[in-house]
């Protein structure tokens, strides 16, 4: 009967119960439904089973330099594009947002997105939460896990690490380098040159320079340009209790593994 349940919970390597059943039988000397060797890498399998990290794939959501419970934000360039006529902030949000609910990676993350941009009305470091004066905040990514900024200070410091030429997707927009910003490098409104008005200002995605904020002013606000996303605050997901007591369970049942073979 033993070696019928066995069999039938190795059917399914991802079943917990069946590799903590495999480990069981290993620590008890009782033999396994499979050979030795095949057990050792079992039990290897079953350790690094519950605490590797997801494969990478495009878009990254979860920083890889930063430890459980950091907090952090993401940023990126929007593929769709939109024209600079509206002098209300909202509408621009509206549309960074509905463009992350539409990437299922960004979607199920749970926050809110906010557009890189001023308006007449509101300032980009003001509408983004990312106001130096009022907060530290925290470090900020592309969806390629690179960092961009250190904290709200640096985000608005004349320069950033890397340029927010990422899509949502995590891809590079083949065309579009301009982004619309009517922004200073300080994060406040540029007078004239805001969203909204006849002339506003834009930035380059691939500048790190203070180009990435502000770099020319549109003749124009009624062609179609990109925009900056930026989330809100997220946090490095906390292993749970159970995944990590599964861990030190794998990790116990290969080291008692190899004392066996050596007083074997």
């Amino acid at each position: 009967d033993n070696l019928i349940y066995r069999r039938s919970r190795l059917r399914d390597w991802s079943s917990t119960e069946g590799v903590a059943y495999e480990l069981a039988c290993c620590i008890a000397g009782k033999g396994s439904a499979l050979i030795p060797r095949i057990s050792a890498y079992l039990l290897v399998f079953a350790t690094f089973l519950v605490v590797a990290m997801p494969a990478s794939s495009a878009p990254i959501t979860v920083p890889t330099d930063l430890n459980p419970g950091d907090k952090y934000r993401l940023a990126f360039q929007t593929s769709a594009q939109i024209d600079a006529t509206s002098t209300g902030i909202g509408d621009y949000n509206s549309f960074v947002s509905a463009i992350a609910s539409g990437q299922l990676e960004l979607a199920t993350l749970g926050t809110t997105w906010k557009a890189i941009a001023s308006t007449p009305s509101d300032a980009a470091r003001d509408n983004t939460s990312t106001n130096p004066i009022i907060s530290t905040g925290v470090p900020i990514y592309r969806l390629d896990d690179t960092r961009i900024a250190n904290d709200n200070a640096d985000l608005w410091d004349g320069s950033i690490l890397a340029g927010i030429s990422i899509l949502e997707d995590g891809t590079v927009h083949p065309d579009v380098l301009r982004t619309w910003s009517g922004t200073t490098t300080s994060g406040l409104q540029r007078l004239g040159n805001e969203l909204g008005s006849a002339n506003p200002g834009t930035g380059l995605v691939n500048s790190v320079d203070d180009n990435w904020i502000f770099s020319s002013v549109s003749g124009e606000n009624t062609g179609g340009s990109s925009l900056y996303a930026i989330s809100g605050e997220l946090m490095v997901p906390i292993p749970e209790p159970s995944t990590l007591a599964l861990a030190a369970f794998g990790i116990v049942a290969l080291a008692a593994l190899r004392w066996r073979r050596r007083c074997a």
